[in-house]
């Protein structure tokens, strides 16, 4: 690798270990916790119907599956995908776990004002 590609590359490694940082926080702690949290409250349900079988069948321990699962197929397809297309990936989840604890908290919101 010469000089000139090394500190191209450094950027790019800041910017994937802080979606990868994002994603893991919102779609598996911030998703994780705002489900919970709604599933104990009434008039919250999941929508999800794979997500809504197992939860009810398991509990939070499928939850916690799900999310592992999720976290650790996403990691396989990163390692597979080549640079700089691989950065998708963690920007995908990143994205996808800002929305879903959104919609999460507003949905908590929208029940606990009434």
């Amino acid at each position: 690798m010469h000089e000139r590609e090394a500190s191209s590359v450094a950027p790019l490694v800041d910017r994937q270990a802080a979606l990868w940082a994002t994603g893991v926080l919102f779609f598996g702690v911030g998703d994780l916790l705002t489900t919970a949290v709604g599933l104990q409250t009434d008039g919250v349900t999941e929508r999800n119907a794979v997500p809504a079988l197992l939860i009810e069948q398991y509990g939070f321990v499928a939850m916690l599956g799900l999310k592992l699962l999720a976290l650790g197929g996403c990691f396989a397809l990163w390692r597979v995908v080549r640079r700089p297309h691989r950065l998708g990936v963690p920007l995908g989840l990143a994205l996808l776990g800002v929305a879903v604890t959104l919609w999460n908290l507003g949905v908590l919101l929208a029940v606990l004002s009434r």
